[in-house]
């Protein structure tokens, strides 16, 4: 009978001991098959990367890999096709965002007032976003095809000149941005909605009351109070454009005359038709870099907006 108290006591410390160490360590547990996704989708191609950055990877798999140091990097400099991607980028990435901006602004502050109204047209409005990159690669091709595109038949109508849109020189990057425009002028109406939804109603009362004009509160109240949101939303779009690469790949292809290159349709090129994967890494980390000091930057606009 002795024997089996003991037992039964040593069991029941075993048991309350397996449930301290399972109370303890659960948390763990359950974040595990997070932090093994995260490794293997993150950490290590983010270590792959600047591993191959510093190397000469020659495509044959038999061949070893050549240590080089800083000279893919060194090669940024004075690399003209770089040059002509990254202008590429910057241009398509501050003329497509400021009026991805003004226009989701605008449409906000013009539907604010009328939400509940105009609930199925801020629905329409939502569709290009959700849209799949590549579907509406293709649908501003068929519209942009110059012989049977819609645009054209348009231009044809109204005894306006045909133009080769994606294919001139001076018209693709144009094409590009408005493209671009159409699918992501509703993420920054979604966000300045909801920002405007937010805004106290107290301070335009008093405004109101001392006389303030629309114009003044909304320079006054409005966008200081939309700080945050306009430093989230435009840190959100441009860390997306300089990733472009669906529309220009499908439409142009980086043509016609290098004028839609971007940084990241070049680093598809490096990598796989000049096969050059260590120089492509290095641009991978430049882009990378240029990405993390933007977000800090904006970051801290946001801290002192607050």
């Amino acid at each position: 009978m002795l024997k089996s108290e003991k037992g039964t006591a040593a069991s029941l410390r075993l048991g309350r001991g397996m449930e301290q160490w399972s109370e303890r360590h659960l948390r763990y547990l359950m974040l595990a098959p997070t932090v093994v996704i995260l490794l293997a989708l993150t950490i290590f191609p983010s270590i792959y990367m600047f591993y191959a950055a510093v190397h000469r990877v020659s495509p044959n798999p038999d061949l070893p890999w050549t240590f080089v140091g800083v000279d893919n990097f060194a090669r940024l400099l004075t690399d003209g096709q770089f040059q002509i991607a990254l202008r590429n980028t910057v241009v398509f990435t501050v003329v497509a965002v400021s009026i991805e901006f003004l226009l989701g602004l605008g449409l906000a502050l013009l539907l604010d007032k009328f939400i509940r109204r105009l609930t199925f047209l801020k629905t329409v409005l939502m569709i290009p976003m959700m849209l799949p990159p590549i579907a509406v690669a293709i649908t501003w091709k068929l519209i942009y095809e110059p012989q049977f595109g819609v645009l054209n038949e348009i231009m044809f109508r109204l005894g306006l000149p045909i133009q080769a849109w994606a294919g001139d020189v001076n018209l693709a990057m144009f094409s590009i941005i408005v493209a671009d425009v159409w699918q992501w002028t509703p993420f920054i109406f979604l966000l300045m909605l909801a920002g405007l939804a937010s805004l106290p109603v107290e301070p335009y009362e008093a405004a109101a009351l001392d006389g303030a004009s629309s114009w003044r509160q909304f320079w006054d109240l409005t966008i200081p109070f939309l700080k945050p949101v306009i430093a989230i939303a435009l840190l959100l779009r441009v860390m997306d454009a300089l990733r472009l690469f669906d529309l220009v790949f499908i439409l142009t292809g980086g043509g016609p005359a290098d004028r839609t290159k971007v940084l990241s349709l070049y680093i598809y090129q490096v990598a796989y038709r000049f096969a050059d994967p260590g120089y492509a890494a290095a641009i991978s980390l430049f882009v990378l870099f240029v990405t993390i000091v933007l977000s800090t930057w904006f970051m801290k606009r946001m801290r002192l907006a607050e």
